[in-house]
């Protein structure tokens, strides 16, 4: 029988490398699709941030329902300082349910948004995440902490949305039209407060018309570092934030930290709440100065001048609650005769936004 020997073995050939060019290639490839996927994966993480902004602004609006459901009107935004000293001991004016009539409308509605154990047994140390816009992260908090040494306005949960002024008001509107006095009795608490307390049926232009809370716009400095103070701007000079927690009320800050639109609305508004007639004022009067910002919808970017500007981290458009409920968007750079029908509540002007 024959025996068959397999020949002896040769050298295996080798495997080529890969060569420079090669290399360099199949790098480029992998760049070019890199970059084509990148974006869409920022716009798909952009409209799921928005998504769930809407969603925020939504709970708040019907947390605001529920508040008026309690109260039998929305909530305004308190007093300076929350005269704790007028409500008793502790007279350092820690927000509790005691004194939350001179509290912020966003401190107000804590029980209305899962949150009554910081509105029973307040800290600054817990954020409230219904009030925060994820196009934007953060902690949630102001930066500066609380000392435990008596009562700081610089400290607690920061909100990236804003009640609009021209609605809510706060405790301290003027006595009358004609007057930029504040009312004389107001650091006596709620006797001498004079607060819209304004029910839902008393916006005449229609709740799905007018703006209850929309999106503050911010520098995108400010992203990361929240709360009072300034940030230093591309050319090194300093622009204040205007970013109160939500430990600060009255109508000083109105245009500042929780209760959007101007704070003039305090010298115009009058005791009922029901102000303007029309809007001759607020298309003339100081208008082409400082008083359009107002009214203006800007997307956040660099060295923003934030004050009184609605505006969110989305192109194209703002997403805001309006005071029926439901939540639309206000495309960034309309003009006057849009935004401020949706801004005022009893003008006699209504834009109906699709």
């Amino acid at each position: 029988m024959t025996t068959l020997s397999r020949p002896p073995a040769g050298p295996r050939p080798g495997r080529r490398a890969f060569t420079l060019i090669e290399l360099l290639v199949v790098i480029a490839i992998i760049a070019v699709l890199v970059g084509l996927l990148l974006p869409a994966v920022q716009k798909v993480r952009s409209a799921a941030a928005r998504a769930k902004s809407q969603n925020n602004l939504h709970q708040l609006a019907v947390a605001c329902h529920n508040y008026h459901d309690a109260n039998q009107s929305l909530p305004h935004n308190g007093s300076w300082s929350n005269v704790g000293w007028a409500f008793g001991a502790p007279w350092d004016g820690t927000p509790r349910p005691a004194a939350a009539e001179g509290c912020s409308w966003a401190v107000k509605i804590l029980p209305f948004v899962e949150q009554t154990a910081l509105y029973t047994t307040w800290n600054y140390t817990t954020p409230v995440k219904v009030f925060m816009d994820p196009g934007r992260g953060g902690t949630g908090l102001a930066a500066k902490q609380y000392s435990g040494s008596g009562y700081d306005q610089e400290c607690g949960p920061v909100t990236d949305y804003a009640a609009n002024a021209f609605v809510i008001g706060s405790a301290m509107n003027t006595v009358n039209q004609s007057s930029p006095n504040v009312p004389p009795n107001w650091a006596n608490g709620p006797s001498g407060f004079v607060a819209f307390n304004r029910k839902l049926t008393g916006i005449i232009d229609g709740t799905a018309n007018t703006i209850l809370i929309g999106t503050k716009a911010m520098a995108t400095q400010t992203y990361d570092t929240r709360g009072t103070g300034q940030f230093t701007m591309t050319n090194g000079a300093m622009r204040d934030r205007n970013d109160d927690p939500i430990t600060v009320g009255g109508p000083a800050q109105m245009g500042i930290g929780q209760a959007w639109t101007p704070d003039t609305a305090w010298y115009m508004a009058g005791s009922s709440g029901t102000q303007f007639a029309g809007n001759t004022f607020l298309l003339t009067s100081g208008w082409d100065a400082w008083f359009k910002f107002c009214f203006e919808f800007t997307q956040d970017k660099p060295d923003l001048d934030s004050w009184n500007r609605w505006g969110s981290p989305y192109p194209n458009a703002c997403p805001v609650a309006m005071a029926d409920g439901s939540v639309r968007m206000v495309r960034y750079n309309n003009d006057a005769n849009i935004t401020v029908p949706i801004a005022t509540p009893t003008a006699g002007d209504i834009y109906t936004l699709d």
